[in-house]
């Protein structure tokens, strides 16, 4: 494999993890002010910021792609890839999908840290435009542009970046919840109402995912003849399905088994509360592992061929 590819790989898996970290910050911070009524707890705050810096980053991140791109298109040298850039974003499919992304990052960055209604909808409406332009530079849109398949892919795209990224922001919140930078002005009720929205908010984009990777398999596989595992995208799709797997069992272990101990210990207080809320966090932290090598594994995924070529 080129060389150029490998990092595009893995600036690819950087830019998903970003997004994701993003998007998990903006519904964390919805889901602390439903809980928290002063809205000026230190971890809204926190999470401001996060979203904003992983966004900044996020935006260097595509253009360092973009140089990729221009080099591997061009077969020249990535430090020779300048001059071809500008021909990369006017006359290919690609330098347009590119572009309607990194405006949708700019879009969301404007939203800066600000906690009002109006900066939410920008940065959710940057995120959606960001998600458009990432769709359409993917494998879905072989078939063309504004297809059931790319609109599919879309909704993937973000339901994945919901379900993985409210998990990976929500981890270090409640590990970190008796510190400045934790769930600090949280009552315990509260706190257990915070994760009751979580587990929801994660059971619903789970079953998007599942659907909408459902679909996405099928298309991209439909067409071939050989068995799956006779290719690396086989093998990558196999990865990924067994990584998802886990993180499935795992949050599902937490919402059925963990969460109900929490919100009846509750009311009782003391250290059963406190055994169960440990035990909740510990398990979301490696559900939060597990999400990661799902976006890592998804970076790979989105450049190996369906066809095997």
């Amino acid at each position: 494999m080129d060389p150029l590819v490998v990092v595009q790989i893995v600036v690819e898996a950087t830019q998903d993890v970003l997004f994701a970290v993003a998007v998990g910050a903006l519904v964390c911070s919805a889901m602390l002010a439903r809980v928290d009524d002063t809205r000026a707890t230190a971890s809204a705050n926190g999470l401001g910021r996060s979203r904003l810096t992983a966004l900044v980053v996020l935006a260097l991140a595509c253009l360092m792609y973009l140089w990729l791109e221009a080099a591997v298109m061009s077969g020249t040298p990535f430090s020779e890839a300048g001059p071809v850039v500008g021909a990369v974003l006017t006359q290919s499919h690609f330098g347009v999908a590119w572009s309607v992304g990194f405006a949708g990052v700019v879009l969301a960055c404007l939203g800066g840290t600000r906690r009002s209604h109006a900066a939410w909808w920008l940065t959710a409406g940057g995120m959606v435009v960001y998600v458009a332009g990432k769709a359409a530079a993917s494998h879905a849109a072989d078939a063309g542009d504004f297809t059931l398949r790319e609109a599919v892919h879309v909704l993937h795209l973000a339901a994945t970046a919901l379900w993985a990224g409210s998990v990976i922001v929500t981890a270090p919140l409640l590990w970190r919840r008796g510190t400045a930078a934790g769930v600090v002005h949280v009552t315990p009720a509260n706190r257990v109402r915070f994760c009751t929205y979580l587990s929801h908010l994660a059971t619903g984009a789970l079953a998007v995912v599942i659907v909408t990777g459902i679909y996405n398999a099928t298309q991209d596989t439909a067409h071939l003849t050989t068995p799956l595992l006779d290719m690396l995208y086989g093998r990558v799709l196999t990865l990924k399905l067994i990584v998802v797997t886990v993180a499935v069992l795992l949050g599902a272990y937490n919402r059925m088994i963990y969460l109900p101990r929490l919100q009846h210990s509750v009311a009782r207080g003391g250290q059963a509360h406190r055994n169960a809320q440990c035990s909740f966090d510990r398990l979301l932290a490696v559900e939060a592992v597990a999400m990661l090598a799902i976006l890592i594994v998804a970076g790979v995924l989105g450049h190996t061929s369906p066809s095997g070529g």
